[in-house]
């Protein structure tokens, strides 16, 4: 299960990362504790596994009504929508985006200790895939296919297919750009590098939230509650970095 989203890639990259240069304080003004890192990681990984405990309960279980009438206005536009090139592009989106944003973070300091940046950018992404799986499982939304005649009994997939509350893409990939931003921010970086990654870092998390909705795997509040959630530990996560002397 856990291995088809997004928060897979970045549990792996992050166990790799995480207590590379275990206590440095990097150009852009954050500092890495073992102990803190430890207690994200921490978190984030049980996060993780309340999920996997969760969709195990859940396995067997059949799925909650599908009624188009208690859908609410503003999401039954998701309810005529099916995409697979949408889908498959959102995958590609959430690649090439990460990339990108490690990339950027790694370059805005300027060869001092890379990893420090690296490190804040997979924690965001770790905390927010854990807690995302978790509301998942709890919250047990259909997603709009499932109310979409056209769409064949044979793209359905048990255990996935109530799982659309809130959108692990678009909270994933929102964790990602703004923490990204946020660390290039406090960096020697030109006032242009800045501004394009704060750009950036609003825009793809959008484009992805559309590429999800328009592929019928989310309905649009999935994916402007994922954005919010997403964005918002992507913010809170360097703002937590900073060294003692800028407090």
């Amino acid at each position: 299960m856990a291995l088809t989203r997004p928060g897979a890639i970045l549990r792996a990259l992050l166990l790799l990362g995480t207590f590379h240069g275990a206590v440095a304080a990097a150009q852009i003004g954050v500092e890495l504790r073992p102990g803190r890192e430890a207690a994200i990681t921490g978190l984030g990984l049980a996060l993780h596994g309340t999920s996997w405990w969760r969709h195990d309960r859940n396995k067997g279980k059949p799925l909650p009504a599908i009624a188009l009438d208690q859908v609410p206005a503003l999401d039954r536009v998701s309810t005529r929508q099916w995409s697979l090139p949408a889908h498959r592009s959102s995958n590609v989106l959430f690649g090439v985006a990460t990339a990108a944003s490690l990339a950027t973070a790694i370059i805005s300091q300027d060869g001092e200790r890379p990893m420090v940046p690296v490190v804040l950018v997979l924690e965001s992404g770790l905390l927010v895939s854990g807690l995302t799986n978790t509301v998942k499982e709890l919250a047990r939304r259909p997603r709009p296919y499932l109310y979409n005649p056209e769409v064949p009994t044979s793209a359905y997939h048990p255990g996935e297919d109530a799982v659309s509350f809130w959108s692990g893409h678009t909270a994933n990939m929102a964790a990602i750009t703004f923490s990204t931003a946020a660390i290039v921010q406090r960096s020697g970086a030109s006032q242009g590098m800045r501004t394009a990654t704060w750009i950036g870092a609003a825009a793809t998390p959008a484009l992805m939230g559309y590429l999800r909705v328009r592929a019928g795997r989310h309905f649009p509040t999935d994916v402007l509650t994922g954005y919010l959630v997403g964005a918002a530990v992507g913010l809170l996560v360097p703002y937590i970095h900073r060294p003692k002397a800028t407090r």
